[in-house]
């Protein structure tokens, strides 16, 4: 026996359906902020132990440099030696370039580019370290490379001593 006539009965139990599909609803809402700031919490997490240490990369520290001395660059005038997720690294032979002109010369040419970052500020060295953020390919990286060697050269053939000297007054950052 209905407390409630037949039609409006029916009617109660639809109000009823509804109201509590919009609390389940609501709870559900309630949780996704929940939800969502445990997915931000355990993708940090994830993420700090996927940290990539660059430290390790240092030409300036002689121990780095000794690790790296048996590469051989087989006639290239760089070569890839170490890559991370963020870069790549490579060493340029600048036995190439027997004159300060043109170690000095090809290093200003990189601090123009887009693409390659010298890393290694000691031009007496005769394998000198660059990187090179890895969105770029390796045949982009070398095209870079080969086209600095080239304009380079170029200018230790094109100009006079005398002009070399003055370039050099106005431009050697490493005294």
């Amino acid at each position: 026996m209905s407390l409630l006539p037949a039609g409006e009965a029916s009617m109660a139990i639809v109000v009823f359906r509804i109201y509590r599909n919009e609390n389940y609803q609501r709870l559900k809402m309630k949780k996704v902020p929940f939800f969502c700031i445990l997915m931000i919490l355990f993708s940090f997490g994830f993420a700090r132990g996927q940290e990539i240490t660059t430290a390790s990369i240092n030409p300036e520290d002689p121990s780095f440099r000794e690790k790296f001395s048996h590469l051989n660059f087989d006639g290239q005038f760089y070569i890839l030696a170490v890559k991370d997720a963020v870069n790549n690294y490579y060493m340029a032979d600048f036995t190439r370039f027997p004159e300060k002109f043109e170690r000095v010369y090809f290093i200003n040419l990189v601090y123009k580019s887009g693409k390659i970052v010298n890393i290694d500020n000691d031009l007496s060295q005769n394998r000198v370290w660059f990187l090179v953020n890895n969105k770029y390919s390796g045949k982009e990286a070398g095209t870079e490379f080969d086209q600095l060697r080239d304009q380079t050269l170029k200018a230790a053939t094109t100009l006079t001593a005398e002009e070399k000297a003055n370039w050099m007054l106005k431009n050697d950052k490493f005294k």
